[in-house]
């Protein structure tokens, strides 16, 4: 039955049935609010169940509810604007056809639901913190919420929106935080959700010779910014696509699989859903599920990828040379912070997107190129060395000029993620003429003292509900959090991870998880409200390292695990910076 709710619902408080009559007055739901409604009589006292515990009861039912946007979006594709169908449509004629095969699919889909629960929950429980797979378990459904499967098989597209920040979507700087979900889940899905970026830039609609912070400012309006007036995040977007560019070229070359088990396999599959076509490979399941990975033809499709879009991440690693070193005044993903110049976590990212340049070049037989850009993250990380590190060599300051200031040094993750710090990594470029001023591992970017430096800085300064951003507040964020931990000893990992669980259990939030929160007080939201979001897919951080570089990404980080524990006195530390320097720093009470 359907109508107004006041209705429905009291229809059945007093008649336990419905009419079955359909309200088909189409009207919004603030006005006569519209429902739906099902009711269904469970005889338990049949004869089939008489003597029966309730338990072993076994009538049932079952009910499925359907989302249904034909269009997806509106895109501004390389074609012109686009009215995006669904990926479904590819496979079925009408959404009456779909809703049946969901329908009729219960048993396989929660099987495959149940399956990979099971594994997140053994995967979650070896990294480490017993409460960390609690924390994933309340991330991963989320992340996906927030997504679209459209495009075709042949070019399969995956729309993600920002969810109550704004009306933003396939923004740069949101996938970015939630790319390790995808990474640990399905590394292709992280391709699907790139080619509506790589697409729209490539036919020439972004005038900026950076990369676009995102496709559309007003969901579902995918219609670009063909003024260049996005909001202004150079550095953090163009360092963010070579990062998940490289990330995804890796997961080809390397041989990473879906976070599917093999409960399902060797079921009866569905004829109708099986393609091998393009990007999308769907099995005899229905699951997007390569036959091969890691062979050389997945190397020639990483390769055949970086080289359709060489000319974009070419420009952006241009940009990043020209001005990641000492960025200018302007916004980092953590926009909320406001505007800061010299920030030393965003210049690490942009150091760090040079070095993929490096490695994406080399994946297109481009060796001189890549020599060339890993020369100069090389000497860029000298110099950021010099800059960004408190003068006693405890912490990161937040900005180099920034005396007696620290901040969270999430982006550090993308150096172990990407194999940097493993001997024959993704492209495995010999080292240059040039001499680091650091020592560093192997053929490494970011020196071992930088990783130790940190982990036990965040030690110092964690508060009850968690790891603050940075020192101006005490406010945190989750994704960024778990981003810094992943990079982190195992007891300073254990102790974040502890606290955020302390936070989802002790909170006073009462929507869907937040991933900005007061780390004192009631935990409550600061300094906005944001839910929802699936940058919560950044909780997967250690989960995506340990399946990187063959899983090697882990073993390069052992050393955290050896020497012995310092206990550092951080307002101490952060008063006698803040003396050394011109530009006094009100540290916080720690």
């Amino acid at each position: 039955m359907s109508g107004p709710a006041t209705d429905v619902r009291h229809r059945f408080a007093h008649r336990g049935c419905l009419t079955g009559n359909v309200d088909s007055e189409y009207r919004p739901m603030n006005e006569s609010e519209p429902v739906f409604a099902f009711s269904k009589i469970f005889r338990l006292s049949d004869k089939a169940n008489r003597g029966r515990p309730p338990s072993l009861n076994t009538m049932s039912t079952l009910f499925t509810f359907a989302f249904v946007q034909d269009p997806v979006v509106q895109f501004a594709a390389a074609r012109g604007l686009t009215f995006m169908r669904p990926l479904w449509a590819s496979y079925f004629a009408t959404s009456h056809d779909l809703i049946g095969y969901h329908y009729a699919d219960f048993d396989i889909a929660s099987r495959f639901a149940n399956d990979f629960s099971r594994k997140l929950d053994e995967d979650a429980e070896a990294s480490g913190p017993p409460d960390y797979r609690s924390i994933v378990s309340l991330s991963a459904r989320q992340v996906l919420g927030a997504t679209q499967f459209s495009g075709t098989p042949e070019n399969p597209m995956l729309f993600l929106k920002e969810i109550s920040s704004n009306g933003n979507f396939q923004t740069v700087d949101v996938i970015f935080p939630a790319f390790p979900f995808f990474i640990y889940t399905n590394p292709r899905w992280l391709g699907y959700l790139l080619e509506p970026l790589l697409e729209h830039q490539l036919s020439g609609q972004y005038p900026n010779d950076y990369s676009m912070h995102d496709i559309g400012s007003h969901f579902p309006n995918a219609t670009g910014h063909a003024d260049g007036k996005d909001e202004y995040m150079p550095v953090e977007e163009c360092g963010n696509m070579l990062i998940m560019g490289l990330a995804f070229v890796n997961s080809m070359r390397q041989g990473s699989h879906p976070a599917w088990a093999s409960s399902v396999v060797g079921q009866p599959g569905r004829d109708e859903l099986q393609h091998s076509l393009g990007l999308l490979q769907v099995d005899g399941l229905g699951v997007d599920n390569p036959p091969t990975v890691g062979d050389g033809a997945s190397r020639d499709l990483a390769a055949d990828w970086v080289q359709r879009s060489y000319q974009l991440w070419e420009r952006w690693a241009g940009y990043l040379v020209r001005e990641c070193l000492i960025p200018r005044n302007q916004l980092s993903t953590d926009d909320f912070a406001g505007w800061l110049a010299n920030q030393t976590n965003l210049a690490l990212k942009g150091i760090i997107g040079i070095r993929a340049m490096a490695e994406m070049a080399l994946v297109v037989g481009e060796k001189e190129v890549a020599q060339h850009y890993k020369d100069t993250s090389r000497a860029y990380i000298d110099k950021w060395l010099e800059y960004g590190i408190s003068r006693d060599g405890t912490h990161a300051k937040l900005a180099y000029t920034w005396y007696g200031s620290w901040t969270t040094l999430y982006n550090l993750f993308a150096d172990s993620l990407l194999c940097f710090r493993v001997s024959g990594n993704a492209a495995s470029i010999a080292p240059g003429p040039q001499k680091p001023l650091s020592r560093r591992a192997a053929d490494a970017l970011v020196p071992d003292r930088v990783y130790r430096m940190q982990s036990q800085w965040y030690k110092s300064v964690l508060q009850r509900y968690g790891l603050p951003l940075d020192g101006r507040h005490l406010y945190a964020k989750s994704d960024w959090e778990l981003f810094a931990a992943a990079v982190a000893s195992r007891e300073t990992r254990k102790a974040v991870v502890k606290s955020m669980a302390l936070w989802v259990n002790e909170t006073v939030t009462d929507r869907p998880l937040t991933d900005l929160y007061d780390t004192e007080g009631q935990g409550d939201y600061s300094p906005t409200r944001f839910m929802a979001r699936p940058v919560v897919g950044g909780h997967f951080a250690r989960l995506a390292l340990e399946q990187a570089c063959n899983g090697k990404a882990t073993q390069a980080l052992e050393f955290l695990e050896t020497g012995d524990e310092v206990r550092i006195d951080a307002k101490g530390a952060l008063q006698a910076d803040a003396a050394t320097g011109h530009h006094v720093y009100p540290a916080m009470d720690l």
